[in-house]
């Protein structure tokens, strides 16, 4: 079954009447389309299996042009590892992954924990806060930046820089002059780390700018590409994880409660968050020969767009309260937002740090926080990511009055 680019019943990511409030849209396409096509060139899965089965499948289903929803892929000066397929994505995922080790991520945990310590004390003891602007907007870059290896004094422009380049994503940003700054410090960065090959560091920019035996080096506009991804990709999402999960747990009280006075609670707080709000709405695949899917014929060269966000409220896997954020939701990890198999998000281990340290650390200072009365779930601008807008509390849950 096919839907048209103009359909008022199915979700359509080219509609932007689409894209401020989609659920109930992707629910009626999971109920009478569960893939559709919606453009030329532009086909959606919407329900949990096609969707689980479309990541597990690499051979129909490339990754070259991932999250390119138009015509044309937006051009990379290298091939990104979210767009990489084969040995050429294995091997540069095993060269990421060494900064995402366990033993990596242990060793970087007391860091983020200062991060998050300082983003709190530098909240007020009382009044109104809007947590997303005043709290979680500052972690995840930070935690990123000290990943990498960015110097701190240069953090705050770094991320002004990113965050101009994230508004506009999926579509093209080179034209913008943060693009052009961002990837000019980033060469100067990489250059200024390998003129100096004998002060070594334990971090990605070491890692990428340093072959280690069985590695191979990689240029410097290579090096530039991977971490230019790292900063707009990275933490956006985090800061979308963070912020949804206060506000749903805010939202009904009784669940904050409840994990504010059990913290064992918590893991499956932030999986049911992921799930409900998932940060990166969806990724896309280019079909590599004819294939049909859930009765939808599809050809060669088509893309298809993975809409993780409805497949993660699908009522066959999650139940009919699928769109109802439970802490005690049975095997909330099953979800797809950090998409699958091969491909699956490296950074989600740091993701889920940052999470629980961040909301630990409000739940220690300011146990009785609750929304303001004004508070309302309004989804951020853009069709990638799904973060609420703001979180408006008091801090120590006084009213206005």
């Amino acid at each position: 079954m096919t839907t048209t680019v103009d359909s008022d019943e199915f979700f359509n990511p080219l509609n932007p009447s689409h894209i401020p409030d989609p659920d109930g849209f992707m629910q009626a396409s999971r109920r009478g389309c569960p893939v559709g096509q919606v453009s030329e060139f532009l086909y959606v899965a919407n329900t949990d299996d096609v969707v689980r089965a479309v990541f597990d499948d690499t051979e129909r289903f490339s990754s070259r042009g991932n999250f390119s929803v138009g015509p044309e892929d937006v051009k990379t000066p290298v091939t990104m590892v979210t767009q990489a397929d084969g040995v050429e994505h294995d091997t540069l995922r095993a060269r990421l992954l060494k900064d995402m080790a366990p033993a990596r991520l242990r060793r970087l945990t007391p860091e983020v924990a200062e991060i998050v310590r300082k983003a709190r004390v530098a909240l007020p003891e009382s009044g109104r806060v809007d947590l997303y602007a005043d709290y979680v907007h500052f972690i995840p870059a930070a935690v990123l930046y000290a990943l990498i290896g960015i110097p701190k004094p240069t953090w705050s422009e770094v991320q002004g820089w990113a965050d101009a380049i994230v508004r506009v994503i999926p579509e093209p940003s080179d034209g913008l002059p943060e693009f052009g700054k961002l990837m000019g410090f980033l060469a100067q960065l990489v250059e200024e780390r390998r003129s100096r090959p004998d002060d070594r560091h334990e971090d990605v920019l070491d890692n990428l700018c340093f072959a280690e035996p069985g590695d191979v080096d990689l240029p410097t506009l290579d090096v530039v590409a991977h971490i230019f991804q790292l900063v707009v990709a990275a933490t956006d999402t985090t800061r979308g994880l963070i912020a949804n999960c206060l506000y749903r747990l805010l939202e009904n009280r009784s669940q904050w409660e409840a994990v504010v006075a059990d913290r064992d609670l918590l893991p499956n707080a932030i999986e049911e968050s992921l799930r409900v709000d998932s940060p990166a709405q969806f990724m896309v695949r280019t079909v590599t020969e004819d294939l049909t899917l859930a009765e939808c014929p599809i050809p060669a060269g088509k893309k298809l767009y993975l809409n993780i966000q409805s497949a993660n409220h699908d009522e066959k896997r999650w139940g009919d309260d699928s769109r109802t954020y439970r802490i005690d939701r049975p095997n909330a990890a099953g979800h797809l937002a950090f998409g699958r198999g091969i491909h699956a998000c490296i950074g989600s281990p740091l993701a889920r740090i940052e999470a629980r340290l961040a909301i630990s650390a409000l739940m220690d200072a300011y146990p009785d926080m609750r929304l303001t009365d004004d508070a309302t779930w309004v989804k951020s601008e853009g069709i990638l990511t799904r973060r609420v807008e703001s979180v408006p509390v008091w801090i120590n849950g006084q009213d206005a009055a």
